[in-house]
């Protein structure tokens, strides 16, 4: 396994669960303070990076989560 696997499991949660929390606190018009820089941005621009904050969340779960060396070639 990775030397630091906790680390970036908690790391890519925190990424997942932010991310899923803005996408759905925003369709109903409310914003989150610390992310106030984000809501100014292009909405386009402003949804792609909350998708992406999921879609790195869950590749860092997984990758933390994987056992590389019990992984078959």
């Amino acid at each position: 396994m990775i030397k630091h696997s906790t680390t970036i499991t908690v790391i890519g949660f925190l990424l997942l669960m932010i991310g899923i929390v803005t996408l759905f606190l925003n369709m109903v018009g409310v914003d989150l303070i610390f992310l106030d820089w984000l809501y100014r941005m292009n909405v386009g621009l402003s949804f792609a990076v909350r998708l992406g904050m999921v879609l790195i969340g869950i590749v860092m779960i997984y990758v933390a989560q994987t056992d590389w060396d019990r992984e078959e070639a």
